[in-house]
C-alpha cells in the first residue's frame, strides 16, 4: 500500500512539474515568469495570466546575462542574486489578453504601461530581442496558436 501511495504521489509531482510552462516576458535577456492560467484559447476574449517564482530567478541568475554573479565576475552568488530579485519582484504578476479573431494582443506588466500587438505583422516590422517583440509573438501563439499559423508564426509552418 505505502508503494502505491508513493507512485501516486510521485505520478502526480512529476505530471504537475512536467505541466508547468513559462509565460514568456524575456526577450533576450531577461527572465521569464510562470504560467498560471490560460483560458479561452483561440477565441475572441483568450487570458494568460502569470507570475514570477523564485525558479524563475533561480534560471535567470544561473544564466547571469547581466555578469552580475561571480561566476561571470560580479559581485554576487546566485543565492544572493535570487534573493535580491525575488525581494523586488517577487510578488510580480503578468497578464495576456488576446482577441484571436482580430489579431489582437494586449500584455499588462506590473509596472509600466500595458503593451498591445496586432498581427500579422508588417513585413518591416522589428522582431529582435532589442524590441521587446519575441515574447509578445510566443504570447500570442500560447493564446492563439489557431491565428499563429495562419499569420505563419509558428515553428511547424
Amino acid at each position: 500500500m505505502r508503494t502505491s501511495l508513493l507512485s501516486i504521489a510521485l505520478f502526480t509531482f512529476s505530471f504537475s512539474a512536467a505541466q508547468a510552462a513559462d509565460f514568456p516576458l524575456a526577450s533576450c535577456a531577461g527572465w521569464n515568469g510562470t504560467l498560471v492560467s490560460k483560458t479561452g484559447i483561440d477565441s475572441s476574449t483568450a487570458v494568460m495570466e502569470g507570475k514570477v517564482t523564485r525558479a524563475d530567478f533561480q534560471e535567470y541568475c544561473k544564466r547571469d546575462p547581466g555578469w552580475e554573479t561571480t561566476a561571470h565576475g560580479g559581485k554576487l552568488t546566485v543565492k544572493q542574486c535570487v534573493a535580491t530579485y525575488t525581494k523586488a519582484n517577487g510578488k510580480d504578476t503578468y497578464r495576456s489578453t488576446a482577441n484571436c479573431i482580430e489579431g489582437t494582443l494586449s500584455f499588462v506588466p506590473p509596472r509600466g504601461e500595458p503593451l498591445r500587438v496586432t498581427f500579422p505583422l508588417p513585413e518591416d516590422a522589428d522582431v529582435s530581442c532589442a524590441s521587446g517583440m519575441p515574447p509578445l509573438i510566443k504570447q500570442f501563439k500560447l493564446l492563439c496558436p489557431q491565428a499563429a499559423r495562419e499569420f505563419l508564426l509558428m515553428d511547424d509552418e
